[in-house]
């Protein structure tokens, strides 16, 4: 075998060392950016004309600058997305498939970067999270997909160079509160008034709220009581994880979903637990695992004093 052929089958080898140790939960599209004419509104506003809702595009690189005195980006927007059609799809088939309505997309651009890059959980990464396959996971990240080469044909699929690591925990965490349905209301609001002091002092920011269920409503689903969706964000948090690993943004904000079902007599709370980032990030650093299980416990604690 001459050197060039050998050159040649080590070159592919290596490509195909790195697809098959690439991780396959978090899609990041890259698009040439030099002159920064692409901003995340550029992207928000390519998702809208689509048929998408963006309920949120919030500049964070504006508040790293202020807490933190400095940033690694050019430009760091946190959004929350979601595709009608399949928002009600994903509810109507189980209840905590909520915690996807909406989903996170992160857009950034690091300093002395030439490229913007869009980055999104994959079908795989959301059906590993609430342990359900179905198709309607793999038609969404379709539909995502097309809609990404619609707005940027030039973008195309980065690869992350590391791989998920493997858990055993529970990737998102759900609360029943035993509730009469003609009480549910009345103790939901008592709750959310707990709830929502106790995260304002805990550096919880609700960035975001939908009341999906007028959603639901307007489109002829009328199962809830009340179904509420809150985009939940710790700034110290995603500032950390941010700098390590940008596309962590598309974890964050992260979507609590609170609702009762007719007849139920039952409140549900669900929300993406700290597990799920840890491991399709393959978070190591000690300092950051310390920062993440603390903060899981304060949420724990939070909904728990709330629902005694």
């Amino acid at each position: 075998m001459n050197i060039k052929i050998v050159g040649r089958v080590i070159t592919l080898l290596v490509v195909m060392f790195g697809f098959a140790n690439a991780n396959s939960n978090i899609l990041v599209y890259k698009i040439a950016n030099k002159n920064h004419k692409i901003t995340a509104q550029t992207v928000a506003a390519g998702l809208v004309k689509n048929g998408y809702t963006v309920a949120k595009n919030q500049d964070m690189n504006a508040p790293y600058k202020k807490q933190f005195g400095n940033t690694t980006f050019h430009s760091y927007n946190l959004m929350s997305v979601y595709q009608p059609d399949y928002a009600k799809k994903m509810v109507m088939k189980d209840s905590k498939l909520g915690i996807f309505v909406p989903f996170s997309v992160a857009v950034y651009q690091k300093k002395d970067d030439n490229f913007i890059h869009v980055a999104f959980l994959s079908a795989k990464a959301q059906q590993r999270i609430v342990q359900l396959k179905d198709k309607m996971f793999g038609d969404l990240e379709s539909l995502n997909k097309k809609t990404m080469s619609k707005i940027f044909p030039s973008a195309h699929l980065d690869t992350l160079a590391y791989k998920s690591t493997k858990t055993d925990k529970a990737m998102y965490t759900k609360y029943t509160i035993e509730s009469d349905d003609e009480d549910a209301v009345e103790e939901y609001g008592d709750m959310m008034m707990v709830m929502q002091g106790s995260m304002k002092m805990g550096g919880f920011v609700v960035a975001n709220y939908i009341d999906y269920n007028a959603e639901l409503q307007a489109n002829g689903v009328d199962d809830y009581l009340f179904y509420h969706s809150y985009s939940l964000c710790k700034l110290k948090i995603i500032y950390e994880l941010s700098k390590k690993s940008p596309e962590a943004g598309s974890f964050a904000p992260c979507t609590m979903v609170i609702y009762h079902k007719k007849g139920s007599n039952k409140t549900e709370i669900v929300s993406l637990n700290i597990n799920s980032l840890i491991s399709m990030l393959a978070l190591k650093d000690k300092g950051l695992l310390t920062m993440l299980d603390k903060t899981q416990a304060e949420m724990i604690s939070i909904i728990s004093d709330a629902t005694e």
